[in-house]
């Protein structure tokens, strides 16, 4: 009887001395817990990111080991965490480093959803059409084509709207010859600028496309490819109706073709612009008119040319061709 009672008061020991062990343990592994949670808050206030998301990353897991005590903690150091993964990212953006930047974005996405933060996951997500745009136009800027073209399609293709990225698409495919892309990002550029009001963007794009139509329709005519100055000064056109020397090189295609009705049509809309050079429209209007053997209107548009490379010519025609009274 004594045997066994000495054996259960052993026993009894051994239990009491492996539960005091196991809360010595516990109440250790809280306060490495709540150290580390500390550490990362001093971290913070450093400055020091990568230090603070150890030491709080730390704290979680050891939160998790110790349970429900160490909730607070953890629900601390879960809060912090996807803000400081932020914060990196948008560090590296200031500092021009894009390709870090974007990595570091998407690995605060992946952080924001693993603790279900999802005000950080959208700060994440704003930020990264822009960066994609940055990639392309650096590289647009030092001709290497094909990485610009991939990061500029990938900003448009989250950012839909995005003005300065078509604009940057048109001068690539500009550089490339490519007219047909170019044609169709810059008009891109147009549209998206004007429906969000980027004013800076919407001139450059529109700039970009009517220097380009202007010079190659001034080509044509100069190559006598009328049918081709025709439709390019057309689509100038219809960019900027305001576009004064398009109607005078239009008309004079016109004319060259025979077309004199269309010419006549170009140059009536013509003179209603007003920086419009009205000697060389009514010179032309002349043209058009004598073509169509109507010498009474030929004569009078002939008269206002009154200023201007074509005066002399149009005295021929009045004195000694038509013989206008």
């Amino acid at each position: 009887m004594k045997s066994t009672t000495m054996k259960c008061r052993k026993l009894w020991s051994v239990v009491i001395v492996l539960f005091g062990l196991t809360s010595i343990s516990m109440a250790q592994t809280l306060q490495e817990s709540t150290e580390a949670r500390n550490r990362g808050a001093e971290l913070m206030s450093r400055g020091d990111l990568d230090g603070a998301i150890t030491e709080l990353e730390k704290c979680i897991e050891i939160s998790k080991k110790v349970g429900p005590e160490a909730d607070e903690n953890r629900e601390v150091a879960e809060m912090a965490v996807p803000s400081l993964y932020l914060q990196k990212a948008e560090k590296l953006v200031k500092a021009k480093d894009y390709e870090a930047a974007l990595k570091a974005f998407e690995t605060t996405i992946a952080v924001a959803d693993k603790y279900k933060n999802s005000d950080i996951k959208e700060k994440a997500e704003k930020p990264i059409p822009d960066v994609y745009y940055a990639l392309g136009a650096t590289a647009f800027q030092g001709k290497d084509f094909e990485p610009a073209i991939s990061n500029l399609n990938n900003a448009v293709k989250l950012d839909p709207d995005m003005a300065k990225a078509y604009y940057v698409l048109g001068a690539v495919y500009q550089t490339q010859k490519e007219e047909e892309k170019m044609e169709e990002n810059y008009k891109l550029a147009i549209e998206k600028a004007e429906s969000t009001n980027d004013r800076s963007t919407l001139q450059r794009s529109t700039r970009a496309l009517i220097s380009f139509y202007n010079n190659k329709g001034v080509n044509a005519v100069q190559g006598k490819k009328y049918d081709e100055a025709i439709s390019t000064f057309t689509k100038l056109l219809e960019i900027d109706d305001t576009y004064a020397s398009a109607y005078y090189a239009l008309a004079k295609a016109y004319n060259e073709k025979k077309s004199w009705d269309q010419a006549i049509s170009v140059i009536e809309k013509g003179l209603t612009v007003d920086k419009a050079d009205k000697s060389s429209l009514n010179f032309e209007l002349g043209n058009a008119y004598f073509g169509k053997k109507d010498n009474g209107k030929a004569c009078e548009a002939y008269k206002q040319v009154t200023e201007g490379a074509f005066v002399p010519n149009a005295k021929y025609q009045i004195e000694t061709v038509l013989k206008c009274k």
